[in-house]
């Protein structure tokens, strides 16, 4: 099992920090995953800068990294967090250029995530060491969404701690909480697609299957509603966009997931009191029934 939660506002002014909050509902739900906590932020990037997360699992690389980012663009700013680089860079280039020229580092570097407004940070074990790496209680943006990880059937490391996004393509990351049965299948067909994967984790089949319907034509809303037919198993993800927020629960609605919801923000959580302990209020909650979607606009 996983643990999901964090928060959305609704609008750019709040009274607590949107980190603070997501570190409390996390650190509520670190029982559910010890293994990594990670979380997606989202970003106004005025600057047009692109964000960068990028695993390092070879301790004593990431200078290295952020150098080869600053030749490939230029380093505004950039976080050794021993084992995950953030970075944010001013970047012209082609985002696949981007990744394949981190990838090509040596082994253990990869090119976790890239976006214009979602950032994703991540640690080993609990929220904790998120904070300590990357200052999670100072971001006080729309949305932090996070997943303490429990690895059931793919390695404990930063490359397979989530979020997980699609490869070179920005602003879409996944935490996903389950098992998707028919993952082999689908990273087959995908891969035949030209669709390049990064890790053995199952989770990575979902941003990759939502690109593609999108790709396709379909709204977020529809591919999320495309993913509960796609996807065997039993699953609840969240996902944030660019624009959206969104979590969907599968057919047989056996990974918890429950919502509370303001006019002032959206919380969500694998469970009522780490949510209620999170936002410091006993705010009503619900819980996401079988087959579920919803998404709020960002």
């Amino acid at each position: 099992m996983c643990g999901l939660g964090g928060v959305f506002y609704k609008t750019t002014e709040h009274e607590q920090k949107t980190g603070e909050i997501a570190y409390r509902i996390l650190e509520g739900i670190y029982r559910r995953g010890p293994d990594s906590t990670g979380v997606a932020l989202w970003q106004p990037n005025e600057n047009g800068l692109l964000y960068v997360g990028i695993n390092c699992e070879v301790p004593g690389t990431g200078a290295a990294v952020i150098e080869r980012l600053d030749e490939l663009g230029t380093v505004k700013e950039a976080c050794d967090g021993n084992g995950f680089v953030r970075a944010a860079i001013a970047y012209d280039g082609a985002d696949e250029e981007l990744v394949d020229a981190i990838d090509a580092l040596g082994p253990g570097i990869t090119v976790g995530h890239i976006g214009g407004h979602v950032e994703v940070i991540k640690h080993m074990g609990g929220v904790a060491n998120l904070e300590a790496n990357f200052h999670l209680k100072d971001y006080d943006g729309q949305v932090a969404m996070g997943l303490t990880r429990f690895a059931t059937e793919s390695s404990i490391d930063f490359t397979h701690a989530q979020p997980l996004s699609a490869r070179a393509n920005r602003d879409l990351a996944l935490m996903h909480n389950g098992h998707i049965t028919n993952y082999h299948w689908l990273r087959y067909v995908y891969e035949q697609m030209g669709y390049r994967f990064a890790t053995r984790n199952d989770s990575e089949i979902i941003p990759v299957m939502l690109l593609d319907e999108m790709n396709k034509g379909a709204s977020l809303e529809e591919a999320l509603k495309i993913s509960v037919d796609k996807l065997d198993g039993c699953f609840t993800y969240i996902v944030v966009t660019a624009d959206k927020v969104g979590v969907v629960k599968d057919r047989y609605a056996s990974k918890p997931m429950v919502v509370g919801e303001t006019d002032a923000f959206v919380a969500l959580a694998s469970d009522s009191q780490s949510l209620r302990e999170g936002v410091l209020t006993d705010v009503e909650v619900w819980e996401l029934g079988a087959e579920e979607v919803a998404t709020w606009q960002l």
